[in-house]
């Protein structure tokens, strides 16, 4: 399988995805303008880190493709994973905040070494599964259409994640599916987003 297209598609959909996470980031500011909730602010927060990550990675690898200098790689993918990490364990703050905020849970409610490989996507994945876990608990108790999508979206990304740890581990052809499953996930909470800000 030629390289070149391969370090294409990575690179576009890296873009793809983090110029939706920041959508997904203008979004959830409009409903913390709108409700004026910190848990809303530090969701913000998070897929404003997770969007620049994915910019900072997909920069990196086409700066390495131009110029050919493999360490590029590595400094993208370290700056990647720091920021996707950060940007999680604020989204699994917010949970914390707004259980604190309100007794009754949100859709958006969620449950309290640099390399490139399986390891760091692994850490990554175990992070979104127990945010997606929490999620899906959230919706077993109310079965709404925003539950829905906040479950779907996080099963989503976590899906991705898995996909990415496989790629990692000397299987190519999960770099399309997680890249698909990612932008799915996305695209799952700009719904959302969108439905809140448009009720509220």
């Amino acid at each position: 399988m030629p390289i070149r297209p391969i370090l294409g598609y990575d690179i576009a959909m890296g873009y793809v995805s983090g110029f939706a996470a920041l959508l997904v980031s203008y979004y959830a500011f409009r409903s913390y303008s709108a409700a004026h909730k910190k848990s809303l602010l530090l969701f913000q927060l998070g897929f404003a880190l997770a969007g620049a990550a994915l910019l900072l990675d997909s920069s990196f690898l086409l700066a390495a493709l131009i110029t050919r200098s493999a360490s590029l790689i590595a400094l993208g993918y370290s700056g990647y994973f720091i920021l996707t990490a950060s940007s999680y364990c604020l989204i699994i703050g917010s949970y914390t905040v707004d259980r604190a905020e309100s007794p009754e849970a949100s859709p958006m409610a969620l449950f309290p070494l640099l390399a490139f490989g399986a390891f760091s996507e692994g850490v990554l994945s175990a992070l979104a599964a127990a945010i997606a876990i929490q999620l899906g608990v959230n919706f077993s108790y109310k079965r709404s259409a925003n539950s829905f999508l906040a479950f779907l979206a996080f099963l989503l990304i976590f899906l991705s994640h898995l996909s990415f740890t496989l790629q990692s581990m000397r299987f190519p052809g999960f770099l399309i599916a997680g890249h698909v499953l990612r932008f799915l996930g996305f695209t799952s909470l700009l719904i959302l987003l969108a439905r809140m800000v448009r009720a509220s």
